[in-house]
C-alpha cells in the first residue's frame, strides 16, 4: 500500500466520522403524524402518539400492513414480490418516508425538513 492510499484511506475515515458526528448532533424534527397514501391519494393520517396498526388495501388484492409503536411507524407486511418496504424500518422524523413501489403505497412523515438540502442559481 502506497503513501497516497494510506492518506486517501485516512481522508475517508475523518469525513465519515465527521458526518456522523454532525447527523448525531443534528438530527432532523420528530414529526407527530404519518400520512399513507395509495396512488398518490391520501389513504388515511395516523398520529404517532397513538399506537394503531392498519392494513392499507391498494388494487385488487395487494396490502400492505403499517404498524404505529412508540412514536415510529414502520411496515410490518405486504404481499409485494420483494417485500423491500418492510426492509425499510421504522420512521418517525420529517422528511423519512417508506415506499412501496408494485403497490404504490407511500407512508411518509410530514413536516419541514431543516437546512438547505440543495440551492439552485
Amino acid at each position: 500500500m502506497k503513501t497516497g492510499d494510506k492518506l486517501l484511506i485516512a481522508v475517508v475515515i475523518i469525513f465519515s466520522v465527521c458526518g456522523l458526528i454532525y447527523f448525531t448532533l443534528n438530527p432532523a424534527a420528530k414529526g407527530s403524524m404519518v400520512y399513507i397514501e395509495v396512488n398518490g391519494k391520501l389513504y388515511e393520517t395516523l398520529s404517532l402518539d397513538r399506537d394503531k396498526t392498519v392494513t392499507v388495501h391498494a388494487a385488487g388484492d395487494e396490502f400492505n400492513v403499517v404498524e404505529v409503536k412508540n412514536g415510529r411507524a414502520r411496515m410490518i407486511d405486504a404481499n409485494c414480490p420483494d417485500r423491500v418496504c418492510i426492509k425499510q424500518g421504522w420512521i418517525n422524523r420529517a422528511g423519512e418516508s417508506i415506499i412501496c413501489l408494485p403497490h404504490r403505497v407511500v407512508v411518509r412523515v410530514p413536516g419541514e425538513i431543516k437546512g438547505v438540502d440543495q440551492v439552485t442559481y
